[in-house]
């Protein structure tokens, strides 16, 4: 690019603009030609302009060609938007080609959106030599730097790799190099979706047996998703415990739920058919001793049904989602609660959870036995199926509940839901209602709580609800109540 034009250009196209002139000539102080002349670059130029700080104009027909300074203001208003030059295209940095002959970004981090941006079947996504699923910022997005890497596994297989495991290199955008070959991201696809497994730790719990959930990568290296406290004797989860992040709320849509697993627990029974409604209904029928059939209505949503305790959508990525699908993860729920206000405690506690950047602790579970009127008027527990003894196994729970403890501040609640739509309001005053009834200060569940068919439900104070439930291990919310 010759320095007269690129003069010209700038000057017409700056704060360096020349006013009065009738034939658009436009003149330059003497002695700035001169410095341009021995310095023959035009970033030289412009920093004696600004040094300077002049604005000129040519005085009409004035062979002096006396230079005035212009007051800022003036300039503003007559300040017209430079035309594009061409020729700087021609200093741009083209970008670099990999080995592959694709056109590799700049050096900057790697971002992968959850929702949308994930390959089907997907691998395990792990940060690089540990146990621990690779985390994602508060939008659901995971972030790698240029240069870092992430370990992929898929124990079946890529479609595209002949391996299990993979280290994934950052490149840029969503590019990643393994092997030397650059890949987008959504390229990296398994043959088949990634097993998820149950284990016991050999550790107890209050009630029960601690289970692991997640992904067995070798004998020495588990992802743990969330841990669970299951009850052999009755076949019965008391709880099960997972983290919630700011992240959760922007989890994967579209993965398709798929049929629960007993995962080598529940002593061999088919668990699938004793939730269908055919056989509970007959179970419970034999076991009232008389027509059940009052007590459902499919077409209302009146029936029992397979209620997830750590959700699906608690869980951002497809592969985590479809590893709630456990029987150990899930207890009989009347499909209306299921919904009704079970389904808006959850929604609430994540959108709230994601809004108010909170990182907690949450632990969902259930307490005793719901029953219902047999034949004679009395009140009897139902169960889903009975051992030799005609003892009950798989309760249908009296109560669901989750508590919330947010680690940094270490404020807590608890969300309790009723779970039996045959109730009266009395009924529940008087037996369901196990702790002090703080929910009218809770803002961020859109519930009908006191809707006997939804589900009536309610709020408390962890050590409150603590002192009555004593399977959960000792929590507590010094902070005061998360609200």
């Amino acid at each position: 690019m010759k320095l007269t034009s690129t003069l010209l250009l700038l000057v017409a196209g700056s704060f360096f603009l020349f006013h009065g002139c009738t034939a658009g000539v436009v003149a330059v102080p003497e002695d700035v030609v001169d410095d341009w002349k021995a310095e023959d670059h035009t970033s030289e130029l412009i920093n004696i302009l600004f040094e300077r700080n002049l604005y000129v104009k040519r005085i009409k027909e004035d062979a002096s060609q006396a230079i005035v300074p212009v007051e800022a203001e003036e300039a503003e208003e007559d300040y017209v938007e430079p035309e594009p030059i061409s020729e700087v295209e021609d200093e741009l940095v083209q970008p670099e080609v990999d080995v592959n002959g694709k056109i590799e970004g700049r050096a900057s981090e790697c971002k992968v959106t959850i929702r949308g941006g994930l390959p089907t079947p997907q691998p395990l996504y792990l940060k690089s030599g540990s146990e621990e699923i690779y985390p994602y910022d508060t939008k659901g997005v995971m972030v790698v730097n240029a240069g870092r890497t992430l370990e992929m596994w898929c124990p079946g297989k890529f479609t595209k790799l002949d391996t299990t495991l993979v280290t994934a290199t950052c490149v840029s955008g969503t590019n990643f190099r393994v092997d030397g070959t650059t890949y987008a991201f959504k390229e990296l696809t398994c043959k088949a979706w990634p097993t998820f497994v149950a284990e016991k730790t050999g550790a107890s719990c209050n009630g029960g047996v601690m289970v692991r959930v997640g992904f067995k990568i070798s004998s020495t290296r588990f992802a743990q998703q969330y841990e669970v406290c299951f009850n052999e004797g009755e076949e019965v989860t008391r709880y099960v415990h997972h983290d919630l992040n700011p992240g959760a709320n922007y989890y994967q849509t579209g993965v398709d739920r798929i049929t629960f697993q007993t995962g080598g627990f529940f002593d061999g029974k088919n668990v699938d058919k004793l939730y269908t409604q055919a056989t509970q209904l007959e179970t419970i029928n034999a076991h009232l001793g008389g027509d059940a059939r009052k007590y459902f209505d499919s077409a209302k949503n009146v029936y029992l049904a397979r209620g997830h305790m750590a959700a699906k959508a608690d869980f951002d990525y497809g592969l985590e989602q479809r590893a709630t699908f456990l029987f150990i993860n899930a207890a009989p729920q009347w499909q209306v609660f299921n919904a009704g206000n079970w389904a808006r405690i959850e929604d609430g506690v994540r959108a709230k959870v994601s809004s108010a950047r909170w990182y907690v602790d949450c632990y969902t579970g259930v307490y005793g036995v719901t029953t219902l009127p047999n034949s004679d008027g009395v009140q009897t527990p139902l169960y889903l199926a009975y051992d030799s003894n005609n003892n009950g196994l798989i309760p249908v729970p009296k109560l669901y509940f989750r508590v919330v403890i947010e680690k940094t501040s270490k404020k807590g609640i608890v969300f309790i839901g009723v779970n039996n739509p045959h109730l009266t309001l009395d009924e529940i005053k008087k037996d369901y209602i196990i702790c002090t009834d703080i929910a009218d200060r809770v803002k961020y569940i859109n519930w009908k709580r006191t809707d006997v068919t939804a589900g009536y439900s309610y709020a408390c104070e962890v050590s409150d609800f603590r002192s009555k439930v004593t399977n959960l291990p000792n929590l507590s919310a010094p902070g005061g109540l998360l609200l």
